[in-house]
C-alpha cells in the first residue's frame, strides 16, 4: 500500500495497475513504453515489483472520453463505453443552441416556405453571447431568435457572414455562456468516434445526439474548402451544430448531407481549422478578407474525377489589370507550387491562400512550354 500511495503522488494523483508477467531481466524502478493503437503514450510506465504502473492521466489524454476517471478519498472511479459518450455530450450540450426565425420576403426560398418559421443550430463561441452557425441558416432569416439549452430565448443580431465558408457569427445580449472547447486539428483522424448535436426536423427535437465515425478527411463538395465526412446522422436543422469527439471537443460545424434514394451516411462538417480561420477574420475585420490572384484555374482530368493526381492547375483565363497579369503569368501556364507547397486541386489552392492576405507576395512554380520557371505575384484583395 505504501508503494501504491507513493506512485499516486508521483504520477499526477492516480495510477492504473496492469498485471503483467515480466521477463526475468526486468528490474524494479525501470520504465516501459506503452503503445495505444500503435502510438506511444506520452508518459512512460513504471515497473515496480513485477507490475506495470501506467499514469491514468496519460491514458485519458490518449483515449479521450473512452476512459474517464476521478480520484477522491483513495478511490479511482473509471467510466468507459456508454458512460463516456454521456460525459462527452454533457460537456458540450450547454454550448449548443437552437436558432429559429422567419424567412425574409426577399429570399428566393420565401415562396417555398412562406411565413413559416425555419430553424437550425449553433454553438457558443464566446461567453459574452457570440454564437457560430452556418451562413445558409441565417443568411435569409429575419427576427433571429437563439434558444439556449435551458430553454430561454434571446433575440440575435447577425454580426458577420461568409457564404463561401458557409459560416456566420451572431450575437445575443447574454453573458456567462459556456463556450465550446475546440479540438486540436492534428488529432482528427479517420475512424474516430464522433457525435453530431443539433435540432433535426423539428424544434421539439432540439439538442438531439447521433453517433458515428469519421469516414474521411479532406473531402471536397463545392471546390471551396476541405470538409470532414462522417456517418453520424445529420438532418435538416442540424446545420450549424457541432461535430464532437469523445473528449467533448468540437472538431467541426455540421453543414451538408447528401440526400437521395439509396444514399445513407454521407454527412459533411466544416473542420475546426476553417472555423477558427473564419472567426479570426470576423472579429478582426467583420468579414473574411481573401487574397486575389485574378486568374481562373482548372484542375487536371484525374483531379476532376477525384483520382490521385500529380498535375498542377492550368490557368484558363487571366483578368485585365489583375495581379496575375501584372506578374507576367500567361494563359495555359500550369501552376505546380505556391511557396513550395504542391497544388493539384482548387481545394489545395484555396486552403493554402488562407495563410495569406492582400499585399502578401508569393512565389509560384510554373510550367510554361515544358520549362519550369518561378513567378513572383503580389496579391490584391478579393472583391465582394
Amino acid at each position: 500500500m505504501r508503494i501504491k500511495k507513493l506512485m499516486i503522488t508521483l504520477l499526477l494523483s492516480v495510477i492504473l495497475i496492469v498485471s503483467s508477467a515480466l521477463p526475468v531481466s526486468a528490474q524494479n524502478n525501470q520504465t516501459a513504453s506503452i503503445l495505444i493503437n500503435g502510438e506511444i503514450l506520452e508518459k512512460a510506465a513504471q515497473i515496480i515489483d513485477n507490475q506495470i504502473y501506467v499514469p491514468l492521466d496519460a491514458l485519458q489524454n490518449k483515449l479521450g472520453n473512452n476512459l474517464q476517471y476521478t480520484y477522491q478519498d483513495g478511490k479511482v472511479s473509471i467510466n468507459t463505453g456508454d458512460a463516456a459518450v454521456q460525459q462527452a455530450v454533457q460537456k458540450v450540450s450547454q454550448s449548443v443552441v437552437g436558432i429559429i426565425g422567419n424567412i425574409s420576403e426577399s429570399s428566393t426560398s420565401y415562396y417555398d416556405y412562406g411565413s413559416v418559421l425555419v430553424f437550425g443550430s449553433g454553438v457558443v463561441y464566446r461567453s459574452d453571447g457570440y454564437i457560430i452557425t452556418n451562413a445558409h441558416v441565417v443568411e435569409d432569416m429575419e427576427n433571429i431568435v437563439v434558444v439556449l439549452s435551458n430553454g430561454k430565448a434571446y433575440s440575435a443580431r447577425l454580426k458577420a457572414i461568409d457564404e463561401k465558408c458557409d459560416l456566420a457569427l451572431i450575437k445575443i445580449d447574454k453573458g456567462r455562456l459556456k463556450p465550446v472547447v475546440w479540438a486540436d486539428p492534428s488529432s482528427i483522424t479517420e475512424g474516430t468516434t464522433v457525435m453530431a448535436i443539433g435540432t433535426p426536423l423539428s424544434f421539439s427535437l432540439r439538442n438531439s445526439v447521433t453517433l458515428g465515425i469519421i469516414s474521411g478527411l479532406n473531402r471536397t463538395i463545392d471546390n471551396t474548402y476541405r470538409f470532414i465526412q462522417s456517418d453520424a446522422a445529420i438532418n435538416s436543422g442540424n446545420s450549424g451544430g457541432p461535430l464532437i469527439n469523445m473528449k467533448g471537443e468540437v472538431i467541426g460545424i455540421n453543414s451538408v448531407k447528401y440526400r437521395g434514394v439509396g444514399i445513407e451516411g454521407l454527412s459533411f462538417s466544416i473542420p475546426v481549422d476553417t472555423v477558427l480561420y473564419a472567426m479570426d477574420h470576423f472579429f478582426k475585420y467583420g468579414r473574411i478578407i481573401r487574397p486575389y490572384l485574378g486568374a481562373e484555374l482548372e484542375e487536371g482530368v484525374a483531379a476532376r474525377y477525384g483520382l490521385p493526381s500529380s498535375e498542377g492547375l492550368t490557368i484558363s483565363k487571366i483578368y485585365d489589370g489583375s495581379p496575375a497579369e501584372k506578374a507576367g503569368l500567361l494563359e495555359d501556364d500550369v501552376i505546380v507550387e505556391m511557396n513550395g507547397v504542391k497544388l493539384t486541386t482548387i481545394i489545395d489552392y484555396n486552403e493554402e491562400t488562407k495563410k495569406y492576405m492582400p499585399g502578401d507576395t508569393v512565389i509560384f512554380k510554373v510550367i510554361r512550354d515544358e520549362e519550369t520557371i518561378e513567378v513572383s505575384v503580389k496579391f490584391d484583395e478579393e472583391k465582394l
